[in-house]
């Protein structure tokens, strides 16, 4: 069955009947389904990412595709771990796999994943278009599964002249002051993404609990969008949705959900416990 992601990926491609443009009209951004991308005319200014383990990436990957580490895009960051790293540090990044400010980019990993995910808050942030960067659903399982081709062979980087990156999107993310500034405003709905017992142990005051995998299906695919829309719902009433983790990691997959489900203000709090539990000065409850 082609998702409404299918069809919106292929508008942007190749072109698309009326009825299909007005289908994609109302279709989520954020993911591409592997049909979608089987089909889609060869293009340039197209960049596959490849970000599941360097040897994985050597026995097979989609032609065309370039790996990437995505810890080359976190730092330590005043003393918490696994931030967002400096925008040279990015710039250096997306600079090793020819990505341009414009570009197309397409982020797989085994399957539809919290690694992929980030890549895309990532680009995000630092000013690439919310119609031009997705994660590939269901990952490299789903292509292979689907009959894509493989190879080993590691494509030349195509270095071009443009800017890698744009203007910082900060409205994408919040500090733990702002989240501190807004614990009683009912306009804003903290989303924890973390495993049960994770949240046991503790968590910010009054957030919501949702573990990041009841997204993602057996197959390693999202949900179906009405699947989604439930277990969502009560984010979906909220103006702002801040979601966090431990370290911004697995949060980055239920952003990218509330992206899908084309929530208007969803954030990610890139601290997340690592900064907030280790803070004697801020709240926290059982």
């Amino acid at each position: 069955m082609m998702r409404a992601w299918s069809i919106a990926w292929l508008c942007v491609a190749g072109g698309c009947r009326p009825e299909a443009i007005a289908e994609a009209s109302r279709a989520p951004v954020g993911v591409v389904a592997v049909d979608a991308l089987l089909r889609a005319p060869a293009d340039p200014e197209r960049v596959i990412v490849d970000v599941r383990p360097a040897d994985a990436y050597a026995g097979g990957h989609i032609p065309g595709a370039l790996h990437l580490d995505v810890k080359q895009l976190r730092a330590e960051v005043d003393g918490v771990p696994e931030q967002l790293a400096p925008r040279a540090a990015i710039e250096a990044a997306m600079a090793g796999l020819g990505v341009e400010l414009g570009d197309e980019v397409v982020v797989v990993d085994e399957r539809s994943s919290p690694p992929a995910a980030r890549v895309v808050w990532t680009l995000r942030w630092f000013g690439h278009a919310a119609d031009k960067v997705r994660m590939l659903d269901g990952g490299h399982a789903a292509w292979v599964a689907a009959g894509g081709t493989q190879t080993s062979e590691v494509p030349t980087v195509a270095v071009g002249e443009g800017p890698r990156l744009g203007e910082e999107q900060r409205r994408l993310g919040v500090d733990a002051a702002w989240i501190a500034a807004r614990l009683q405003d009912p306009a804003v709905l903290l989303l924890d993404v973390r495993s049960d017992d994770e949240w046991k142990a503790g968590r910010i005051p009054g957030a919501w609990h949702v573990p990041w995998q009841s997204a993602v299906t057996e197959d390693g695919r999202l949900e179906e969008l009405p699947t989604l829309r439930e277990l969502y719902a009560r984010a979906l009433e909220r103006e702002t949705v801040v979601v966090y983790c431990k370290s911004g990691m697995r949060a980055s997959l239920t952003w990218l959900v509330l992206q899908v489900l084309g929530h208007a203000d969803a954030r990610l709090y890139d601290g997340s416990w690592n900064e907030w539990g280790a803070r004697p000065d801020l709240p926290k409850e059982k």
